[in-house]
């Protein structure tokens, strides 16, 4: 009862603050549906049914009353990810639904600017995407080396861009509307101070919280900087914290990783390699697993032949280790000095054997 009058009360609040506002919403449809659902997104990214609408001879529109503070999503289907995102600001907005791939609004300046943004991010990824290709067939050397540099340029690039475009609209809804594309953002901090500006003007809001910390949590794995504690259940159904085993190696590596991983399993024997050269001479590994089934978890440690200490809170993508260090997809590792300073991060393929020799060779 008390969970239907808190959605039943954030519906008039929505509902209140739309009503000061004339919207109008058209567009084509290539999609075979006979109507869509227009919904206002809530704080807590939920949202709550606004209309249905017809679509008629492949078109739709919609006129509304909505206040500019609000996003509002469009459903094409019936999944909780068929939807498209519109700003509400006053006005006529178009918004074409294509048969497949995405769609952005476009008629008021608020939606106009996604327009643009989208399209300035879509050449640069063209960009990206030819030069791997052109990458994948030159063979190693200079000239792969050189290209390699230029996609990495592009990519800095690109998150430059997302992040400009952030910095501009920390007080209006595309500032919320952009967050959703930085949930695995390589250079937090571009955005740091903006992400804190964000959810001080928008404090209840889901994405506003849930960028804030990743990307709080992204700054924790920066060579240079600490290591932050974890705590976790053993396979054998004890404890183990990343405190009793850093100060006593000279280097740990904390392997972020799940059975259901492929390319985490991949980079097992890389890291095999290594620890099996180095253990005796004060190297540990701590894998970190964000599996949710202590089997499936166990099982791999058996398969795959770990011999080092590995611990889980078993809770999937859900896990500490994904709060506490802005985890959004796996593989990642962190290599720890036993001063328990980071030294650097994500090791993938010889890496982190060539980071080690060099290590120990200069000790």
């Amino acid at each position: 009862m008390e969970k239907t009058h808190l959605l039943w009360v954030a519906t008039v609040m929505m509902l209140a603050a739309c009503k000061n506002n004339g919207i109008a919403i058209s567009g084509t449809v290539e999609r075979d549906v006979d109507s869509l659902r227009i919904a206002a997104m809530l704080n807590d990214n939920g949202d709550t049914l606004l209309a249905k609408v017809p679509v008629t001879d492949g078109k739709y529109t919609w006129q509304g009353t909505v206040d500019s503070a609000c996003i509002l999503r469009i459903y094409y289907g019936e999944g909780d990810r068929d939807f498209y995102r519109v700003i509400c600001e006053p006005g006529n907005i178009t918004l074409n639904i294509p048969k497949e791939g995405e769609a952005y609004p476009s008629g008021t300046p608020l939606n106009d600017s996604i327009t643009s943004y989208q399209d300035a991010y879509a050449k640069l990824e063209e960009k990206y995407n030819s030069l791997m290709d052109i990458c994948y067939e030159t063979p190693a050397g200079e000239k792969h080396d050189s290209i390699e540099q230029e996609m990495h340029d592009t990519y800095r690039e690109q998150a430059k861009l997302m992040a400009d475009h952030l910095n501009h609209h920390t007080n209006d809804m595309l500032g919320i509307y952009l967050l959703r594309g930085f949930q695995d953002y390589w250079y937090p901090e571009y955005i740091v101070e903006t992400t804190k500006q964000i959810l001080q003007n928008f404090p209840d809001n889901f994405w506003a919280k849930y960028i804030n910390e990743f990307v709080e949590g992204r700054l924790r794995t920066y060579p240079g900087r600490e290591y932050t504690d974890l705590k976790m259940a053993t396979p054998d159904g004890g404890e183990l914290s990343l405190s009793d085993v850093i100060p006593n190696n000279r280097y740990t590596f904390v392997d972020f990783w799940a059975s259901w991983c492929g390319p985490c399993c991949a980079e097992l024997p890389n890291v095999k390699a290594v620890w099996e050269k180095y253990h005796d001479k004060g190297f540990e590994v701590v894998g970190v697993s964000f599996d949710g089934d202590a089997e499936a978890w166990k099982n791999a440690i058996a398969e795959y032949g770990i011999k080092w200490l590995n611990m889980s809170d078993l809770k999937g993508w859900g896990c500490e280790a994904a709060k506490v260090y802005g985890i959004r997809g796996i593989p990642r590792s962190l290599l720890i000095g036993q001063d328990g300073i980071i030294i650097d991060k994500d090791f993938r393929g010889d890496a982190l054997m060539k980071k080690m020799d060099e290590l120990m060779n200069n000790e």
